[in-house]
C-alpha cells in the first residue's frame, strides 16, 4: 500500500481553526450597517490568534488550558477527554451524537454533533495529534 502525503500538525490546526472561524464569522445584520472610519493606529497591530471561547453549556476537562496560538489543549488524553465530554453532555441533558473516535492520516478525532437546538455550538471536535489533545468548538451561526 502506497503512503499518501499527509498534512502536518500545523496544517491540521489551521484546518480546525478555519472551521471554527468560518462558523463564528456568519454575517450579522449589525455588520451590514456602515461604521464611521476609525483613526489609523500609529503602530500596526500584531496578528493575534482567535480567542478560545468556551460555550457556557460545556464544561472542559480538568487541566485544559489555552496555548500560545489560542487553541484549547486538554490536560487529559483523547479517550479521557472524550469520555469526560460525553458524561458532561449527558448530565446536562444535551443530546449530542458522538462520531468516533477514529483515525485519519495519523490524527485521532472524535466529534460531538449537537442535536439540541438551544446550544450555542453545533459541534465539538476533539483531536489528538503530535501528542496533544486539542478541543475545538464550531459555534452555531446567529440568526
Amino acid at each position: 500500500m502506497r503512503s499518501r502525503p499527509g498534512r502536518s500538525v500545523r496544517d491540521w490546526r489551521a484546518v480546525a481553526a478555519a472551521i471554527c472561524l468560518a462558523a463564528a464569522a456568519a454575517p450579522s445584520p449589525a455588520a451590514a450597517t456602515p461604521s464611521p472610519p476609525a483613526a489609523a493606529p500609529a503602530v500596526p497591530a500584531a496578528p493575534s490568534a482567535p480567542p478560545a471561547a468556551t460555550p457556557p453549556d460545556v464544561r472542559l476537562p480538568p487541566g485544559t488550558r489555552v496555548d500560545a496560538q489560542g487553541v484549547l489543549v486538554s490536560g487529559l488524553g483523547l479517550r479521557e477527554t472524550t469520555d469526560f465530554l460525553a458524561r458532561d453532555l449527558a448530565a446536562r441533558g444535551i443530546s449530542a451524537r458522538q462520531i468516533g473516535p477514529y483515525r485519519v492520516r495519523g490524527v485521532e478525532l472524535t466529534r460531538f454533533l449537537s442535536e439540541t437546538k438551544t446550544t450555542s455550538w453545533l459541534a465539538v471536535h476533539v483531536l489528538r495529534t503530535a501528542g496533544k489533545t486539542l478541543i475545538f468548538f464550531v459555534l452555531r451561526p446567529k440568526p
